[in-house]
């Protein structure tokens, strides 16, 4: 059976044309030393691992936000390590990754950057209260002689009075109130749990051998 390259051969490859050894320091053997061991260096994801992974994988193409790309490539690579790729050489395999990529651009940063949106319930609430209410009241008593009085409830008219009393209430009311809730719900993040792993399956397909 033919077996392909994986990503750890040809990032150790790499490695090792940069100067990098784990068999000797240059004086004596250090087959023991962890320091040294090209496997702790490629799981670290140091600058020169990076470097490789940017470089020759996704040919230089990078999501908006540093710290996102490097955290979604440091993923890439430790999900997908020592699995053999689907093409005959790396160069057609990169041209599928960064095609996988480029196809997934906007969907990963919109994971990284909107996705406190997607977990929480904003409540937005403006009030604007501009009002005017004024009331009048005018009362008057008089004393009528017996031979004199008044039922007409239609006639408003009084001709003389002992008493008359005017009283105005006026109340004006402004307002602004603004207001802005948020609640983060847990049952929503687990809704959002696993959206990067969508992401790499597209990758898995696409990129490297159904083959264990």
């Amino acid at each position: 059976m033919t077996v392909t390259a994986t990503l750890n051969d040809f990032i150790e490859s790499e490695l090792i044309k940069q100067g990098f050894n784990e068999t000797t320091n240059g004086k004596e053997l250090v087959f023991f030393d962890s320091n040294f061991a090209l496997s702790k260096k490629i799981m670290s994801y140091d600058e020169d691992v990076a470097e490789i992974v940017n470089q020759y994988f996704f040919l230089g193409h990078k999501l908006e936000n540093p710290e996102n790309d490097k955290h979604f490539k440091k993923g890439f690579m430790a999900r997908f390590l020592n699995r053999e790729i689907n093409r005959q050489t790396f160069e057609a395999f990169s041209m599928q990754v960064v095609y996988t990529f480029m196809s997934n651009e906007d969907y990963i940063n919109r994971i990284y950057t909107d996705l406190d949106k997607y977990l929480a319930n904003t409540q937005i609430n403006k009030q604007e209260n501009d009002s005017s209410n004024t009331t009048d009241n005018r009362s008057a008593f008089a004393e009528l002689p017996q031979n004199n009085v008044q039922l007409d409830v239609n006639d408003t008219v009084m001709q003389y009075a002992n008493d008359n009393t005017i009283s105005r209430n006026k109340q004006t009311n402004n307002g602004n109130s603004n207001g802005e809730t948020t609640n983060f719900r847990l049952d929503e993040l687990f809704k959002v749990n696993g959206l990067l792993d969508q992401v790499y399956t597209k990758f898995d397909e696409n990129c490297f051998l159904q083959v264990w």
